[in-house]
Protein backbone atom coordinates (compact mmCIF):
# COMPACT_ATOMS: atom_id res chain seq x y z
CA UNK A 1 0.00 0.00 0.00
CA UNK A 2 2.61 2.39 0.66
CA UNK A 3 4.24 1.69 -2.88
CA UNK A 4 0.82 2.88 -4.39
CA UNK A 5 0.92 6.27 -2.41
CA UNK A 6 4.48 6.79 -3.11
CA UNK A 7 3.38 6.38 -6.64
CA UNK A 8 2.24 10.20 -8.42
CA UNK A 9 0.85 8.71 -11.63
CA UNK A 10 -2.33 7.91 -10.28
CA UNK A 11 -3.08 11.67 -10.11
CA UNK A 12 -1.53 12.08 -13.31
CA UNK A 13 -3.96 9.44 -14.56
CA UNK A 14 -7.13 11.49 -13.70
CA UNK A 15 -5.72 15.07 -14.74
CA UNK A 16 -5.54 12.83 -18.33
CA UNK A 17 -8.76 11.13 -17.89
CA UNK A 18 -10.45 14.87 -16.93
CA UNK A 19 -9.21 16.08 -21.03
CA UNK A 20 -10.41 13.02 -22.27
CA UNK A 21 -13.53 13.53 -20.89
CA UNK A 22 -13.87 17.15 -21.78
CA UNK A 23 -13.10 16.14 -25.65
CA UNK A 24 -15.98 13.48 -25.62
CA UNK A 25 -18.57 14.25 -22.99
CA UNK A 26 -18.94 17.54 -24.31
CA UNK A 27 -21.00 16.76 -27.41
CA UNK A 28 -22.31 13.69 -26.34
CA UNK A 29 -24.28 13.95 -23.00
CA UNK A 30 -27.99 16.14 -23.06
CA UNK A 31 -27.85 19.31 -21.44
CA UNK A 32 -28.43 21.30 -19.18
CA UNK A 33 -24.82 22.28 -19.45
CA UNK A 34 -24.25 21.75 -15.03
CA UNK A 35 -25.17 18.32 -15.02
CA UNK A 36 -22.88 17.80 -17.87
CA UNK A 37 -19.57 19.70 -16.45
CA UNK A 38 -19.92 18.08 -13.55
CA UNK A 39 -20.03 14.55 -15.13
CA UNK A 40 -16.66 15.66 -17.27
CA UNK A 41 -14.92 17.28 -13.81
CA UNK A 42 -15.11 13.91 -11.75
CA UNK A 43 -11.71 12.93 -12.47
CA UNK A 44 -10.65 16.19 -10.73
CA UNK A 45 -12.54 15.01 -7.30
CA UNK A 46 -10.74 11.91 -7.86
CA UNK A 47 -7.43 13.43 -8.08
CA UNK A 48 -8.25 15.57 -5.02
CA UNK A 49 -9.67 12.60 -2.90
CA UNK A 50 -6.39 10.37 -4.04
CA UNK A 51 -3.96 13.43 -2.85
CA UNK A 52 -5.74 13.84 0.57
CA UNK A 53 -5.53 10.08 1.19
CA UNK A 54 -2.15 9.90 -0.10
CA UNK A 55 -1.14 12.57 2.30
CA UNK A 56 -2.97 11.11 5.48
CA UNK A 57 -2.78 7.17 4.67
CA UNK A 58 -0.32 6.11 7.15
CA UNK A 59 -3.17 8.11 9.47
CA UNK A 60 -6.23 5.69 8.30
CA UNK A 61 -7.42 1.89 9.21
CA UNK A 62 -5.58 -0.25 6.68
CA UNK A 63 -8.83 -2.66 6.19
CA UNK A 64 -10.99 0.16 5.67
CA UNK A 65 -8.83 1.88 3.54
CA UNK A 66 -8.24 -1.20 1.08
CA UNK A 67 -11.87 -1.62 0.44
CA UNK A 68 -12.58 1.99 -0.19
CA UNK A 69 -9.46 2.16 -2.97
CA UNK A 70 -11.04 -1.00 -4.27
CA UNK A 71 -14.65 0.91 -5.04
CA UNK A 72 -12.81 3.85 -5.56
CA UNK A 73 -11.05 2.23 -8.53
CA UNK A 74 -14.00 0.66 -9.54
CA UNK A 75 -15.89 3.46 -9.44
CA UNK A 76 -12.70 5.20 -12.15
CA UNK A 77 -13.24 1.91 -14.09
CA UNK A 78 -17.09 2.41 -14.35
CA UNK A 79 -16.15 5.97 -15.69
CA UNK A 80 -14.03 5.34 -18.03
CA UNK A 81 -16.11 2.28 -19.29
CA UNK A 82 -19.00 5.55 -19.59
CA UNK A 83 -16.80 7.41 -21.63
CA UNK A 84 -15.57 4.98 -24.24
CA UNK A 85 -19.00 4.26 -24.59
CA UNK A 86 -20.09 7.44 -25.40
CA UNK A 87 -17.45 7.64 -27.68
CA UNK A 88 -19.27 5.51 -30.05
CA UNK A 89 -22.52 6.27 -29.35
CA UNK A 90 -23.62 9.54 -27.58
CA UNK A 91 -25.83 8.86 -24.49
CA UNK A 92 -29.55 10.08 -25.86
CA UNK A 93 -28.92 7.22 -28.34
CA UNK A 94 -28.16 3.93 -25.64
CA UNK A 95 -31.39 1.53 -24.74
CA UNK A 96 -33.46 3.31 -22.01
CA UNK A 97 -31.97 1.26 -18.93
CA UNK A 98 -28.56 1.54 -19.83
CA UNK A 99 -28.87 4.96 -20.31
CA UNK A 100 -30.88 6.18 -17.67
CA UNK A 101 -28.49 4.40 -14.96
CA UNK A 102 -25.56 4.82 -16.13
CA UNK A 103 -26.35 8.28 -16.51
CA UNK A 104 -28.00 8.26 -12.71
CA UNK A 105 -24.57 6.35 -11.67
CA UNK A 106 -22.45 9.11 -12.86
CA UNK A 107 -24.52 11.75 -10.79
CA UNK A 108 -24.45 9.56 -7.77
CA UNK A 109 -21.27 9.23 -7.80
CA UNK A 110 -20.56 12.95 -8.41
CA UNK A 111 -22.44 13.90 -5.28
CA UNK A 112 -20.90 11.20 -3.50
CA UNK A 113 -17.29 12.73 -4.14
CA UNK A 114 -18.92 16.50 -3.90
CA UNK A 115 -19.50 15.30 -0.40
CA UNK A 116 -16.34 13.23 0.41
CA UNK A 117 -14.00 15.83 -1.10
CA UNK A 118 -16.04 18.80 1.08
CA UNK A 119 -15.49 16.66 4.25
CA UNK A 120 -11.71 16.02 3.22
CA UNK A 121 -11.09 20.27 2.26
CA UNK A 122 -12.83 21.13 5.62
CA UNK A 123 -10.51 18.49 7.76
CA UNK A 124 -7.48 19.90 6.04
CA UNK A 125 -8.08 23.99 6.05
CA UNK A 126 -8.62 23.39 10.34
CA UNK A 127 -5.41 21.33 10.60
CA UNK A 128 -3.43 23.32 8.05
CA UNK A 129 -4.88 26.97 8.60
CA UNK A 130 -6.64 27.75 11.59
CA UNK A 131 -4.46 27.77 14.18
CA UNK A 132 -6.75 28.62 17.02
CA UNK A 133 -9.27 25.55 16.38
CA UNK A 134 -9.52 22.21 17.95
CA UNK A 135 -7.13 19.97 15.93
CA UNK A 136 -9.02 16.92 14.46
CA UNK A 137 -6.87 13.68 13.23
CA UNK A 138 -7.69 12.89 10.24
CA UNK A 139 -9.22 9.79 10.30
CA UNK A 140 -12.43 11.17 11.97
CA UNK A 141 -13.10 13.52 8.73
CA UNK A 142 -12.78 10.21 6.95
CA UNK A 143 -14.93 8.19 9.34
CA UNK A 144 -17.57 11.46 8.85
CA UNK A 145 -16.97 10.73 5.25
CA UNK A 146 -17.86 7.09 4.81
CA UNK A 147 -20.64 8.07 7.17
CA UNK A 148 -22.45 10.58 4.57
CA UNK A 149 -21.65 8.47 1.84
CA UNK A 150 -23.49 5.67 3.42
CA UNK A 151 -26.37 7.13 4.03
CA UNK A 152 -26.60 8.44 0.66
CA UNK A 153 -26.32 5.16 -0.44
CA UNK A 154 -28.70 4.18 1.41
CA UNK A 155 -31.30 6.84 0.83
CA UNK A 156 -30.53 7.28 -3.26
CA UNK A 157 -30.88 2.74 -3.30
CA UNK A 158 -34.75 3.49 -1.47
CA UNK A 159 -35.80 5.76 -3.50
CA UNK A 160 -34.68 4.19 -6.45
CA UNK A 161 -35.88 0.46 -5.50
CA UNK A 162 -39.26 1.69 -3.30
CA UNK A 163 -40.74 5.49 -4.09
CA UNK A 164 -39.83 6.01 -7.71
CA UNK A 165 -42.80 3.26 -8.26
CA UNK A 166 -44.67 4.14 -5.79
CA UNK A 167 -48.49 6.09 -7.27
CA UNK A 168 -49.73 8.90 -5.52
CA UNK A 169 -52.85 10.22 -5.97
CA UNK A 170 -54.00 13.92 -5.12
CA UNK A 171 -57.39 14.88 -4.89
CA UNK A 172 -58.15 18.95 -4.88
CA UNK A 173 -61.25 20.80 -4.60
CA UNK A 174 -61.55 23.97 -6.32
CA UNK A 175 -63.68 25.91 -5.50
CA UNK A 176 -65.19 28.86 -7.25
CA UNK A 177 -68.00 31.16 -8.06
CA UNK A 178 -66.94 31.58 -11.67
CA UNK A 179 -67.92 27.76 -12.28
CA UNK A 180 -70.64 27.22 -14.39
CA UNK A 181 -73.89 25.62 -12.85
CA UNK A 182 -73.68 22.42 -15.07
CA UNK A 183 -70.02 21.97 -14.13
CA UNK A 184 -70.22 21.55 -10.47
CA UNK A 185 -68.59 18.72 -9.64
CA UNK A 186 -67.10 18.08 -12.45
CA UNK A 187 -63.88 16.06 -12.24
CA UNK A 188 -60.33 16.43 -14.20
CA UNK A 189 -57.71 14.23 -13.83
CA UNK A 190 -54.48 15.37 -14.34
CA UNK A 191 -50.74 13.95 -15.13
CA UNK A 192 -47.70 15.45 -16.65
CA UNK A 193 -43.42 14.67 -16.65
CA UNK A 194 -43.90 11.08 -17.52
CA UNK A 195 -40.44 11.10 -19.16
CA UNK A 196 -41.35 7.86 -20.48
CA UNK A 197 -38.34 7.13 -21.98
CA UNK A 198 -36.69 6.68 -18.17
CA UNK A 199 -38.23 3.60 -17.78
CA UNK A 200 -38.20 0.19 -18.44
CA UNK A 201 -41.06 -1.55 -17.58
CA UNK A 202 -45.12 -1.22 -18.44
CA UNK A 203 -45.93 -1.62 -14.65
CA UNK A 204 -46.18 1.94 -13.69
CA UNK A 205 -47.27 2.75 -16.96
CA UNK A 206 -50.32 0.54 -16.07
CA UNK A 207 -50.58 2.06 -12.48
CA UNK A 208 -50.71 4.90 -13.73
CA UNK A 209 -53.85 4.15 -16.04
CA UNK A 210 -55.43 2.50 -13.75
CA UNK A 211 -55.09 5.67 -11.31
CA UNK A 212 -56.81 7.68 -13.28
CA UNK A 213 -59.42 5.61 -14.92
CA UNK A 214 -60.80 4.70 -11.27
CA UNK A 215 -61.64 8.32 -10.94
CA UNK A 216 -64.36 8.02 -13.65
CA UNK A 217 -62.73 11.96 -14.63
CA UNK A 218 -64.84 13.93 -16.86
CA UNK A 219 -61.60 15.13 -18.63
CA UNK A 220 -58.08 13.96 -18.71
CA UNK A 221 -55.24 16.22 -19.43
CA UNK A 222 -51.94 15.34 -19.77
CA UNK A 223 -49.58 18.89 -19.04
CA UNK A 224 -46.35 17.89 -21.01
CA UNK A 225 -42.51 16.25 -20.84
CA UNK A 226 -43.69 12.47 -22.25
CA UNK A 227 -40.14 11.75 -23.65
CA UNK A 228 -36.74 12.88 -22.72
CA UNK A 229 -35.26 13.18 -25.98
CA UNK A 230 -37.27 11.32 -28.76
CA UNK A 231 -40.80 10.37 -29.79
CA UNK A 232 -39.55 7.05 -29.76
CA UNK A 233 -39.59 6.63 -26.51
CA UNK A 234 -43.20 7.06 -26.66
CA UNK A 235 -43.73 4.01 -28.83
CA UNK A 236 -42.90 1.28 -26.64
CA UNK A 237 -46.10 2.32 -24.26
CA UNK A 238 -47.90 3.48 -27.07
CA UNK A 239 -50.57 0.81 -26.91
CA UNK A 240 -50.83 1.27 -23.39
CA UNK A 241 -52.43 4.52 -23.31
CA UNK A 242 -54.83 3.68 -25.36
CA UNK A 243 -56.59 2.53 -22.30
CA UNK A 244 -57.07 5.89 -20.94
CA UNK A 245 -60.89 6.90 -20.59
CA UNK A 246 -62.54 9.99 -19.77
CA UNK A 247 -66.26 11.30 -20.71
CA UNK A 248 -64.87 14.73 -22.35
CA UNK A 249 -61.36 12.93 -24.14
CA UNK A 250 -57.41 13.14 -23.39
CA UNK A 251 -55.97 16.47 -23.84
CA UNK A 252 -52.25 17.48 -23.88
CA UNK A 253 -49.49 19.87 -24.42
CA UNK A 254 -45.80 20.14 -25.31
CA UNK A 255 -43.26 20.15 -22.22
CA UNK A 256 -39.75 21.38 -22.97
CA UNK A 257 -38.05 17.78 -23.81
CA UNK A 258 -40.78 17.15 -26.21
CA UNK A 259 -38.99 19.50 -28.78
CA UNK A 260 -36.29 17.64 -28.79
CA UNK A 261 -33.98 20.41 -27.77
CA UNK A 262 -31.50 18.24 -25.46
CA UNK A 263 -30.64 16.18 -28.56
CA UNK A 264 -27.58 17.36 -30.91
CA UNK A 265 -29.18 16.75 -34.11
CA UNK A 266 -27.44 16.80 -37.95
CA UNK A 267 -30.39 19.05 -38.60
CA UNK A 268 -33.10 21.13 -37.75
CA UNK A 269 -35.53 18.88 -39.78
CA UNK A 270 -34.31 16.49 -37.65
CA UNK A 271 -35.79 17.98 -34.51
CA UNK A 272 -38.89 18.82 -36.80
CA UNK A 273 -39.59 15.58 -37.82
CA UNK A 274 -39.11 14.35 -34.15
CA UNK A 275 -41.68 16.41 -32.80
CA UNK A 276 -44.34 15.77 -35.93
CA UNK A 277 -43.81 12.00 -35.03
CA UNK A 278 -44.85 12.44 -31.42
CA UNK A 279 -47.55 14.47 -31.99
CA UNK A 280 -49.02 11.96 -34.53
CA UNK A 281 -48.86 9.31 -31.80
CA UNK A 282 -50.95 11.48 -29.57
CA UNK A 283 -53.44 11.75 -32.75
CA UNK A 284 -53.38 8.09 -33.19
CA UNK A 285 -54.43 7.88 -29.59
CA UNK A 286 -57.23 10.31 -29.71
CA UNK A 287 -55.68 12.84 -28.02
CA UNK A 288 -55.88 16.37 -28.84
CA UNK A 289 -52.99 18.99 -28.65
CA UNK A 290 -53.49 22.25 -27.65
CA UNK A 291 -50.87 24.52 -28.88
CA UNK A 292 -51.33 28.14 -28.53
CA UNK A 293 -55.46 27.70 -29.08
CA UNK A 294 -58.53 26.89 -26.41
CA UNK A 295 -61.40 24.78 -27.29
CA UNK A 296 -64.68 25.05 -25.46
CA UNK A 297 -66.23 22.00 -23.61
CA UNK A 298 -70.35 22.26 -23.78
CA UNK A 299 -72.24 21.45 -20.67
CA UNK A 300 -76.04 22.08 -22.01
CA UNK A 301 -75.94 25.69 -22.13
CA UNK A 302 -72.75 25.86 -19.79
CA UNK A 303 -69.56 25.85 -21.12
CA UNK A 304 -66.10 26.28 -19.58
CA UNK A 305 -63.07 27.28 -22.22
CA UNK A 306 -59.74 24.76 -22.36
CA UNK A 307 -56.57 26.33 -23.68
CA UNK A 308 -53.18 25.17 -23.75
CA UNK A 309 -49.69 26.73 -24.46
CA UNK A 310 -46.77 25.53 -25.82
CA UNK A 311 -44.02 25.54 -23.61
CA UNK A 312 -43.20 28.49 -21.60
CA UNK A 313 -39.38 29.80 -20.81
CA UNK A 314 -39.28 32.32 -18.03
CA UNK A 315 -37.83 35.56 -18.03
CA UNK A 316 -35.20 34.62 -15.88
CA UNK A 317 -33.09 32.84 -18.64
CA UNK A 318 -30.86 35.00 -20.03
CA UNK A 319 -31.90 36.63 -23.02
CA UNK A 320 -29.46 35.09 -25.86
CA UNK A 321 -31.01 31.35 -24.59
CA UNK A 322 -34.54 32.25 -24.40
CA UNK A 323 -36.78 30.35 -26.81
CA UNK A 324 -40.13 31.35 -25.58
CA UNK A 325 -42.71 29.03 -27.26
CA UNK A 326 -45.78 30.10 -25.57
CA UNK A 327 -48.26 33.05 -26.68
CA UNK A 328 -50.79 33.18 -24.39
CA UNK A 329 -52.51 36.10 -25.77
CA UNK A 330 -53.21 33.65 -29.27
CA UNK A 331 -54.65 31.02 -27.07
CA UNK A 332 -57.04 33.47 -25.35
CA UNK A 333 -58.00 35.27 -28.87
CA UNK A 334 -61.95 35.30 -29.08
CA UNK A 335 -62.09 34.54 -25.19
CA UNK A 336 -64.93 35.92 -22.85
CA UNK A 337 -63.63 37.53 -19.53
CA UNK A 338 -66.99 36.01 -18.28
CA UNK A 339 -66.07 32.68 -19.47
CA UNK A 340 -64.36 29.93 -16.90
CA UNK A 341 -61.12 29.11 -18.30
CA UNK A 342 -58.73 26.42 -17.69
CA UNK A 343 -55.19 27.06 -18.92
CA UNK A 344 -52.65 24.10 -19.59
CA UNK A 345 -49.00 25.10 -19.49
CA UNK A 346 -46.20 23.65 -18.53
CA UNK A 347 -44.03 25.85 -16.94
CA UNK A 348 -45.59 27.16 -13.29
CA UNK A 349 -43.78 30.09 -13.97
CA UNK A 350 -45.85 31.01 -16.68
CA UNK A 351 -48.71 31.87 -13.70
CA UNK A 352 -46.92 34.27 -11.93
CA UNK A 353 -44.65 35.88 -14.72
CA UNK A 354 -47.36 36.51 -16.82
CA UNK A 355 -50.97 34.86 -16.56
CA UNK A 356 -52.09 36.57 -13.19
CA UNK A 357 -50.61 39.61 -14.58
CA UNK A 358 -52.00 39.92 -18.06
CA UNK A 359 -54.94 37.41 -18.15
CA UNK A 360 -56.23 37.69 -14.87
CA UNK A 361 -59.47 36.15 -15.93
CA UNK A 362 -57.46 32.88 -16.49
CA UNK A 363 -59.42 31.12 -13.32
CA UNK A 364 -57.16 27.43 -13.22
CA UNK A 365 -53.94 26.56 -14.54
CA UNK A 366 -52.53 22.91 -14.58
CA UNK A 367 -48.80 22.78 -14.93
CA UNK A 368 -46.19 20.25 -14.09
CA UNK A 369 -42.14 20.93 -15.41
CA UNK A 370 -40.47 21.19 -11.76
CA UNK A 371 -41.24 17.53 -10.56
CA UNK A 372 -40.97 18.54 -6.73
CA UNK A 373 -36.92 18.46 -7.55
CA UNK A 374 -37.72 14.76 -7.21
CA UNK A 375 -36.29 15.22 -3.48
CA UNK A 376 -37.63 16.81 -0.42
CA UNK A 377 -37.36 16.64 3.89
CA UNK A 378 -39.68 17.80 5.58
CA UNK A 379 -42.80 17.58 7.92
CA UNK A 380 -46.13 17.46 6.47
CA UNK A 381 -46.88 19.97 3.77
CA UNK A 382 -44.22 21.66 4.62
CA UNK A 383 -40.88 20.61 2.27
CA UNK A 384 -37.77 21.98 1.18
CA UNK A 385 -36.41 20.96 -1.80
CA UNK A 386 -34.04 21.62 -4.44
CA UNK A 387 -37.28 23.04 -6.79
CA UNK A 388 -37.91 25.43 -4.12
CA UNK A 389 -35.00 27.48 -3.73
CA UNK A 390 -35.34 27.73 -8.07
CA UNK A 391 -39.30 28.12 -8.12
CA UNK A 392 -42.28 30.07 -6.59
CA UNK A 393 -44.46 27.87 -7.62
CA UNK A 394 -42.87 24.37 -7.56
CA UNK A 395 -45.48 22.09 -5.67
CA UNK A 396 -48.68 21.44 -5.01
CA UNK A 397 -52.03 23.96 -5.31
CA UNK A 398 -52.44 27.85 -5.08
CA UNK A 399 -54.90 30.64 -4.77
CA UNK A 400 -53.72 33.96 -5.84
CA UNK A 401 -56.40 36.61 -6.51
CA UNK A 402 -59.25 35.59 -8.56
CA UNK A 403 -57.10 32.31 -9.91
CA UNK A 404 -55.64 28.77 -8.94
CA UNK A 405 -52.49 27.10 -9.93
CA UNK A 406 -51.62 23.33 -9.63
CA UNK A 407 -48.28 22.32 -9.88
CA UNK A 408 -48.65 18.75 -10.68
CA UNK A 409 -45.16 16.95 -9.58
CA UNK A 410 -44.83 14.38 -12.35
CA UNK A 411 -45.24 10.69 -12.55
CA UNK A 412 -41.92 10.10 -13.91
CA UNK A 413 -38.05 11.16 -13.57
CA UNK A 414 -35.39 12.25 -15.24
CA UNK A 415 -31.56 12.35 -15.00
CA UNK A 416 -31.66 11.29 -11.28
CA UNK A 417 -33.25 8.06 -11.23
CA UNK A 418 -35.23 8.00 -8.47
CA UNK A 419 -37.60 10.28 -6.01
CA UNK A 420 -37.08 10.69 -2.14
CA UNK A 421 -39.91 12.17 -0.52
CA UNK A 422 -41.52 13.23 -3.78
CA UNK A 423 -43.78 10.37 -5.00
CA UNK A 424 -45.30 10.40 -8.68
CA UNK A 425 -48.07 11.94 -8.50
CA UNK A 426 -51.66 11.94 -10.52
CA UNK A 427 -54.00 15.15 -9.63
CA UNK A 428 -57.74 14.87 -9.42
CA UNK A 429 -59.30 18.22 -9.79
CA UNK A 430 -62.79 18.82 -8.64
CA UNK A 431 -64.80 21.79 -9.88
CA UNK A 432 -67.38 23.07 -7.29
CA UNK A 433 -69.24 26.16 -7.52
CA UNK A 434 -69.52 28.02 -4.30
Amino acid sequence: MEKIFKNIKPLYGCFILTFFAIGILTDSLPKPGTTRLLIILLPLLDAWIFHWIRTYWKELPRKTLRIFLILFLLSFVLYFAFIIGCAFTPLPYWSPGLRTYSYGLMLIFASLKIVLGFVFLAGMLNNELFSFAKKIRPIRYFQIGLCLMSAMIAVSLYGSIYEVSVLKVERINVRSEAVPKAFNAYKIAQFSDTHIGSRTSESHIKKLIDSINANNPDLVVFTGDMVNFHAEEFRRFHTLFRELRANDGVYAILGNHDYGGYVRWENANDSLENLHALQEMYQELGWRILRNEHIYIHRGEDSIVLAGVDHYTSKNVKPSKRTNFADTKKALKGVSTNDFVVMLSHNPQHFEEELICDFPYTNLMLSGHSHGGQMAIGVGEWKMSPARISMKHWRGFYHEGNSFLNVNTGCGFNALPFRIGMPPVVSVLTLFRD
